[in-house]
């Protein structure tokens, strides 16, 4: 029986369905179309056309579950693109999960006319121009241009083009003779002999502002002997979906990585507030550093690790602030990734009314770890927003398999051995939260990110390196009160929460605390795999108790310090009461002549402030302050510490204005 259809009829159906646009992107009766993960020309194509409108799934066999899953989840039809040249046996399994015959496309130009039948401007790639074509498969999806593959070795044949309305058709290297064929046909031909012509077209067409996303990729990620994971070909969707340019790197150590990156954001004058990276470590590979805890004598880490990896476009290794907001679109395979972008660009959002759950396994040796960790629930408490938490004994599989069905936001801290995933055995995990913080050692170097991925998590917070049960939890509640209070996107509050760290830990050095070490390396090990642009799916309500307040002036940071706190909690001789909205680390006061030690607060913020405003100044004796500048987002990180036995303030409360200055040397003279 030939299952092969008229290519006109279906890609009729395609055009109707790009044609409703994002307006009716997460309506589940839009088609999802698959395409051979293997067919690069075909794959773009249908991405560029309608990725950012429907899914687009790509098929590899060996991921034929999980794509089953999730078309069958999707309440709309499943629609198979293949060329003659498709493998017979991935096409027939096509057409099972289609449950019908496959498009065949015999002409990409003919499938390009069908798509885009109003651009006024196209772009002819080479289809064996692999780089390129991503190139040209971003310039389109960004500008509404049509994708025009060109089958390497074919003779050139312009025929489809008659009749189109084209204004302007760019070339792209390797098509020879196509220029003076083309100059019939099409009232304006570009030469597009590098990637920046397209680049710099498609970011002058942006609108209604400049992008503020960059996306960076490996197209070498294709090649390998060991099933690489081919992320690259996704880059341009995720570009497209952003509005941002598609920077494709020469190698993947991250030297060269960053070198380019930001040759690329200069050399166009950009100035993004976000980087995108599409691929793994193999394709863009973290720095790696020594491990400082154990560089300076200390005890070797957990697990014997001597390295900690360390995100990309981070400067905290060279103890300076992280500058973008990073994340990491990670999966096995370009077709499990575009299942997750899928999920992620169509699927449809929480209710926001889930309990965000906490699962806390410090034992009781981490106690000051748990401490905190109990704070932070309560910081999610005064917001209004529902909350489950579970301590030590209370955790057990029964425990955890239910939390990853009943919550949209889940935080692991402690012990991450209890966790341990799987998808058959152990801990099922049917159903998974859209964003996970795994808050212990090397979370990232196990299996579990990838089975929560695989399964519907859309963003993990996650660590490459042991992690003290202090650092972890500052971490986490910094990382929150940036979700809660800031309102701001993963990337950006994994961003704060590093750069935080980084500040405590110059505070603890400069106080002489002899495990600062420890809180460095946990702000060089938290990591977020995921789009760096994404919201946490919650929505905090009016705080029940005030929180500390920072007001930016033109040369003042203002501090306000409330006077009602969070309940009180108390966990093996631990204290901790704090302001909402403050930063607990390691910093201890010991109560009276007794073993009680209390966790005293400290504040923080991050704001936008100009280079010579880079610094903020102490307000008074009593304070030590921290400040850290990263220059190309012009992001002011501030971390304050107040002696209150100096301040002579019983009640602990305030406002405290501190100046702001280029440098510590023009900070004006304390006032007594």
């Amino acid at each position: 029986m030939d299952h092969r259809f008229r290519l006109l009829a279906l890609v009729s159906a395609f055009v109707l369905a790009v044609a409703s646009g994002s307006a009716r992107a997460a309506d589940a009766r839009l088609p999802v179309h698959l395409v051979s993960a293997d067919d690069a020309a075909l794959a773009t194509v249908l991405l560029a056309a309608g990725g950012t409108a429907h899914p687009v799934v790509l098929f590899d066999p060996r991921d034929k579950e999980m794509v089953t899953s999730f078309t069958r989840s999707w309440d709309g039809p499943i629609q198979c693109f293949v060329r003659r040249t498709t493998a017979t046996g991935v096409a027939e399994m096509m057409r099972a999960i289609a449950s019908g015959p496959c498009t065949v496309i015999d002409d990409l130009l003919g499938l390009a006319r069908q798509l885009w039948p109003q651009a006024q401007a196209a772009v002819a790639v080479s289809t064996g121009d692999y780089r390129g074509l991503l190139h040209a498969a971003a310039f389109a999806s960004a500008t509404g241009s049509a994708l025009l593959p060109v089958d390497e070795g074919s003779p050139v044949n312009l025929e489809p083009l008659r009749g189109w309305p084209l204004a302007t058709l760019y070339l792209t290297p390797l098509l020879p003779g196509w220029k003076s064929a083309a100059a019939a046909l099409v009232p304006r031909v570009v030469e597009a002999a590098t990637p920046d012509v397209l680049s710099r077209t498609a970011i002058d067409q942006s609108t209604p502002a400049p992008p503020t996303a960059a996306v960076v990729a490996n197209p070498n990620d294709r090649a390998g002997m060991f099933s690489p994971s081919a992320l690259s070909l996704l880059a341009p969707l995720v570009a497209g979906a952003h509005h941002a340019p598609l920077l494709l790197t020469s190698a993947a150590n991250p030297e060269t990585v960053e070198r380019e990156t930001h040759a690329f954001i200069d050399t166009h004058q950009l100035h993004p507030t976000h980087i995108v990276l599409v691929g793994d470590e193999l394709a863009l590979r973290s720095h790696r550093v020594p491990d400082p805890v154990r560089e300076a004598g200390g005890p070797e880490a957990r697990g014997g690790g001597i390295e900690v990896r360390v995100e990309l476009f981070s400067k905290i290794q060279a103890e300076e602030p992280q500058d973008f907001a990073v994340g990491r679109i990670v999966a096995e395979s370009a077709s499990q990734a575009s299942v997750q972008l899928a999920r992620q660009l169509h699927g449809r959002r929480g209710s926001g009314q889930k309990p965000v759950i906490f699962l806390s396994n410090a034992d009781q040796v981490f106690a000051l770890g748990e401490t905190i960790s109990r704070t932070t629930v309560n910081e999610v408490r005064n917001v209004g927003l529902p909350v489950q938490a579970y301590y030590r004994n209370e955790i057990t599989p029964e425990v955890i398999q239910r939390a990853l069905k009943q919550t949209d936001l889940l935080v692991w801290e402690g012990h991450p051995r209890d966790l341990t995933l799987e998808e058959r055995g152990g801990v099922a995990a049917e159903s998974t939260p859209a964003l996970v913080v795994l808050q212990g050692c090397y979370t990232f170097d196990r299996s579990d990110p990838f089975i929560l991925l695989e399964k519907g998590t859309q963003a993990i917070v996650a660590t490459s390196a042991a992690i003290y049960s202090a650092s972890g939890s500052a971490f986490a509640r910094v990382l929150f009160d940036a979700l809660l209070y800031d309102d701001a996107d993963l990337g950006t509050a994994v961003r704060n929460a590093r750069n935080v760290l980084l500040a405590l830990a110059k505070l603890e050095r400069a106080r002489n605390h002899a495990d600062w070490r420890k809180t460095y390396r946990a702000a060089l090990a938290f990591a977020l795999w995921g789009d760096p642009t994404s919201r946490a799916p919650i929505r905090p309500g009016r705080p029940v108790r005030s929180p500390a307040e920072w007001v930016l002036a033109d040369r003042t940071l203002s501090l306000t310090v409330p006077g009602q706190t969070l309940k009180e909690v108390v966990v093996d001789g631990y204290r901790a009461r704090p302001v909402p909205r403050s930063v607990l680390g390691g910093l201890l006061l010991r109560a009276g002549g007794t073993a009680e030690r209390q966790v005293k607060e400290l504040y923080f913020t991050a704001r936008s402030t100009p280079p010579d405003r880079s610094t903020a100044c102490k307000p008074a004796d009593g304070w030590d302050v921290v400040s850290l500048y990263a220059p190309r987002t012009q992001t002011l990180t501030v971390l304050a510490r107040p002696d209150w036995m100096v301040l002579q303030r019983p009640s602990q409360q305030g406002t405290f204005t501190f100046p702001l200055a280029a440098d510590v040397s023009q900070c004006p003279p304390l006032v007594p």
